[in-house]
């Protein structure tokens, strides 16, 4: 059966800007600088295709009373009604909507997953966003392709925050700021530290440091003041007070960026400073 050139007509609320200018401007809203490009997530399609696919397995998901098909068999029984009066007559192609309903299987109707190659699984999902359109109520249609629109705006916004982030690391490893929420940056007199902070950390005195360890490796830590100083400013034998950690990425620089934001940390007085020898 000739397929390829037959014309669908999917359903869609409205026509959805996957153009550059509007990951631009989600970018441009999170702080990224307007010519900065966000790659785009995994789960944001690709375009029109993809997006009708995706919307085909929602709709495919969204069973029970949203739709009014409580089964998937339910869902079957209205396609295979359907297909026969869908313009089966057309001299082009007769028979393209009942081939595609009966190419369904139960565990795609059932799973919203539909298998195949890209061209056949497309197919099927303009297959199912035409019987949608005609058999589901076009307010459940409308919320189930805004809740789409949402979810891939989202997905968007949450790349261009990534990427913030990553570009702040970046930048934090590259020139590492003076005074990060109350820690302030001083000069270490140990070769093997790259960038060290001060400050009073719950009352305590403490140094958070990026530094070598003997083994090569870049570490993150944060150890007392004291400790700092019984040492000798070498991060190699003193014993840490904690670990530094960080959920946006692996790097030391990462984890000690995110360790000095965690922390609502006091600065240490001047003269203090000065007395330590820092």
């Amino acid at each position: 059966m000739e397929t390829t050139d037959t014309p669908i007509e999917p359903y869609f609320l409205d026509d959805f800007p996957l153009e550059p200018d509007f990951q631009r401007a989600i970018a441009s809203d999170v702080g990224l600088p307007f010519h900065v490009d966000v790659e785009r997530p995994d789960e944001v399609p690709a375009d029109d295709q993809e997006r009708a696919i995706d919307l085909a397995e929602r709709i495919l998901c969204a069973a029970g009373f949203r739709t009014g098909f409580h089964h998937h068999e339910d869902i079957r029984t209205s396609m295979e009604e359907w297909a026969p009066d869908r313009d089966e007559d057309r001299e082009d192609d007769p028979g393209f909507w009942r081939y595609q309903v009966f190419s369904m299987t139960p565990r795609e109707r059932n799973i919203g997953q539909l298998a195949g190659e890209p061209e056949v699984v497309y197919q099927k999902a303009q297959t199912v966003l035409a019987w949608a359109g005609d058999c589901v109520h076009a307010e459940v249609l409308e919320d189930i392709e805004q809740s789409q629109l949402e979810d891939i705006e989202q997905a968007w916004r949450e790349a261009a925050e990534d990427e913030l982030v990553r570009r702040e690391i970046q930048q934090f490893a590259e020139d590492p700021p003076a005074e990060v929420d109350g820690w302030e940056r001083f000069d270490a007199s140990h070769d093997a530290v790259e960038v060290a902070y001060v400050a009073q950390n719950h009352d305590t005195p403490s140094v958070a440091a990026v530094f070598e360890t003997a083994d090569g490796d870049r570490e993150a830590r944060e150890f007392t003041l004291q400790e700092w100083i019984d040492s000798g400013g070498n991060p190699r034998d003193a014993q840490p007070n904690r670990f530094c950690v960080s959920s946006d990425a692996d790097s030391a620089h990462a984890r000690l960026r995110s360790h000095l934001l965690t922390f609502e940390a006091e600065a240490i007085a001047d003269q203090e400073m000065e007395a330590h020898g820092l």
